[in-house]
């Protein structure tokens, strides 16, 4: 269901837990423009660009403005009722109306995608918990966090009392204590399920509490978070989401449909005279603005992956996962293996052609197949399903970490949501590997990487003209170590770094049947200087020619 009408700030008697007078104390007037976003109990999510309210007791979002191309680090500014974040190294305002104000191009690292406001009223954002910076929205400065750098796996972030806390995707809970820069590792929470999945929305309400959203559809709300032994209470249920991102008022009462299952006293001491008003508030009126969200019980988790065989054999689905055709089945998620060392890479001295291909009907004798139905014909390497995700051939015999890779391709039918891989370290497992693909039914370009255990994370994204049907469309990279280079049609178009340095290049579809026309890998000489900035062990190198 969309929504247009803009969100004004209200006080009333149910579910909100300021009143007037908290308010006025805050330098967002009590008369809000038509676009600020009220400090009110919502909870908010950007969804792959579409900005959304969450409606727990319905389970379900009602959607805000126009769809934008993917944003991600949202955080609610009560300073001046708008929310602000990031895709790549554009900062946006984001009004009550769902419109998206290109503000300014920071001097920050592209692809942060957890993000919060301070006490200050500085945005914090990380990819991950790393490249920690702090931005002024009104000069566009930013400032680096050293103390808080440091991968933690953590989706979204949100400020409770002064602290942010986040949840990693193997449910450990992090804290970043904005007074003493402190990043805490505060233990594994218990209540969540063993299956691995990332918490890409985080919540903070008025008393002190603390809300995550599981990419799967649950919401928990997570107490004992000041200890040693943080617990989860699944206390709603939303539609699945993936590349989401949340944000609230922390002035607010939790979003209607949603318990506080420990009571209205406040876990964590208030920092600020808002903050405690707003708590006092929230225990004086909690009779009236308490909930009575009974969680359902949840639902049984799916058998684990099988461990590799110790032969490195690559990781399969069976067709009857897979399906066959427009009306098959759509196989769940799963965990995948971690990544695993990257093997020894070739090293040149002049731009040296590894691969170069139009396809022919014995092409396919140089990939293995990971996932999908993958044919190849004289001129095409086609991938024919129409119902599933990341269905991928990885190109065999190749490790590289300064390449350009290359692909031209095209629908089959309908949408284009084909894209290129690299950096996978092994048949196993994709874990750790980047991709540059096409979305939205081919309206979006993006790249991002999948995490430790093969979920994808997205980075960033661009709007582009989708390719029509039977269109060729040529997407490359040019890669040195951790840094990329994206290029559509020959045409650069972002920036970015990857996590992790070398590996194998593939092919890629999404819920779309490909036609790959050409591929080429090229190797290139590492750069005098070399850019990297990744912590991880380099790879080891071997000549041209050598055997892996």
């Amino acid at each position: 269901m969309a929504r247009s009408k803009a969100r004004k700030i209200t006080a009333t008697a149910v579910g909100v837990a300021m009143s007037a007078a908290t308010l006025a104390s805050l330098s967002n007037p009590v008369s809000a423009a038509e676009d600020q976003f009220a400090c009110d109990p919502d909870f908010y999510q950007v969804i792959a660009g579409q900005l959304a309210e969450l409606d727990p007791a319905n389970e379900a979002y009602t959607t805000i403005g126009p769809d934008h191309a993917n944003y991600n680090a949202m955080g609610y500014r009560i300073a001046d009722g708008y929310m602000y974040a990031i895709n790549g190294k554009t900062l946006y305002r984001i009004t009550a109306n769902g419109d998206r104000i290109d503000l300014a191009e920071l001097d920050i690292p592209g692809g942060s995608y957890a993000g919060d406001f301070d006490d200050d009223g500085l945005l914090n954002i990380s990819r991950g918990g790393r490249e920690w910076y702090k931005v002024n929205v009104d000069t566009y400065e930013v400032e680096h966090v050293p103390e808080f750098d440091g991968y933690t796996a953590v989706a979204d972030i949100t400020n409770v009392h002064g602290v942010f806390y986040g949840v990693s995707s193997d449910g450990t809970l992090y804290s970043y204590d904005q007074a003493s820069l402190t990043r805490t590792e505060i233990g594994a929470i218990s209540g969540l399920p063993e299956t691995l999945k990332s918490y890409g929305a985080a919540w903070a309400t008025a008393g002190g509490n603390l809300y995550v959203g599981r990419n799967s559809g649950e919401i928990y709300q997570i107490t004992g978070y000041t200890t040693s032994t943080p617990t989860a209470t699944l206390v709603g249920r939303s539609p699945s989401t993936n590349s989401n991102d949340g944000a609230s008022c922390a002035l607010a009462a939790p979003a209607a449909g949603l318990d506080d299952v420990d009571g209205p006293e406040p876990e964590s001491e208030p920092r600020s005279p808002e903050a405690k008003k707003a708590s006092d508030d929230y225990s004086n009126n909690y009779d009236e603005i308490s909930q009575t969200f009974t969680p359902a019980e949840p639902e049984p988790e799916p058998e684990p992956e099988p461990e590799p065989e110790p032969d490195g054999s690559t990781y399969t689905f069976d067709d009857a996962e897979l399906g066959t055709g427009p009306g098959c089945e759509i196989g769940g998620d799963v965990d995948r293996p971690d990544r695993d060392a990257t093997p020894a890479v070739t090293v040149v001295s002049e731009a040296t052609t590894l691969y170069s291909t139009g396809f022919d009907a014995t092409s396919l004798n140089d990939f293995t197949i990971l996932a999908g139905s993958w044919t190849a014909t004289d001129g095409a390497l086609v991938q024919n399903h129409d119902c599933g995700h990341d269905y991928t051939v990885l190109l065999d015999g190749h490790n590289v970490d300064h390449f350009t890779w290359t692909a031209t391709f095209s629908s089959v039918a309908e949408r284009n949501q084909g894209g290129i891989l690299f950096n996978q370290a092994s048949k196993r497992s994709r874990s750790g590997a980047m991709v540059v693909d096409f979305t939205d039914d081919g309206s979006t370009l993006r790249w991002g990487e999948y995490d430790n255990k093969g979920y994808y994370q997205n980075i960033g994204s661009t709007p582009v003209m989708a390719p029509l049907t039977g269109q060729n469309v040529t997407l490359s990279v040019e890669v040195h170590g951790n840094d990329v280079e994206i290029f559509m049609d020959g045409n650069p178009i972002a920036t970015t770094e990857s996590t992790h340095a070398g590996g194998m290049v593939g092919l890629v579809a999404t819920l779309t049947a490909i036609s790959f026309d050409n591929a080429e890998l090229v190797a290139l000489p590492a750069p005098a200087v070399e850019p990297t900035t990744s912590t991880e062990p380099a790879p080891t190198s071997e000549p041209v020619g050598s055997e892996s």
